[in-house]
């Protein structure tokens, strides 16, 4: 793991990742590419120091509002957000200004931030997409070895 400090956080159609990197090891993965132009190694988990006050700031200048998006090119519930707590802070945010949020994860960790979810959902919208690849838990553990079982997924 190591710190970046970013100079921006949303992209134009509203996506973030709070982080860069993964240590899921899914064998199709997308993101590995070297068309992202990584200097790193892929599992060594880029962390944007400051993603949540420019998250924040990007919240407050935004004039309509909108769906916020993450899980795209990194599962935002990596084992280190555990600790770090940057997506609970983002959905916090989310909450606070009012926007709706979309995330794609693996993870049976977004379970620990249902109840932000909830809330949002009850005043905007709120979508969480679960990848299941295979109920097949031998299979899974070949090609994503670092992901929660299918059955804690399901």
């Amino acid at each position: 793991m190591h710190y970046v400090k970013a100079k921006g956080i949303l992209s134009s159609s509203n996506g973030m990742n709070l982080y860069r990197g993964c240590v899921h090891g899914c064998i199709y993965c997308d993101s590995r590419s070297v068309c992202y132009h990584m200097d790193h190694p892929f599992e060594d988990i880029e962390v944007k120091e400051n993603a949540i006050e420019l998250l924040e700031a990007a919240l407050k200048r935004k004039r309509k509002k909108c769906m916020l998006g993450t899980g795209s090119m990194t599962d935002p519930y990596i084992p280190l957000e555990k600790d770090l707590g940057n997506v609970r802070k983002a959905l916090a945010l989310a909450d606070r200004y009012g926007f709706g949020f979309t995330l794609i994860t693996k993870s049976s960790l977004v379970l620990r931030d249902l109840d932000l979810l909830k809330r949002i959902n009850e005043k905007t919208k709120c979508v969480v997409q679960m990848t299941l690849t295979t109920y097949d838990e031998e299979l899974c553990r070949k090609i994503e070895p670092g992901v929660a079982a299918t059955r804690e997924r399901a």
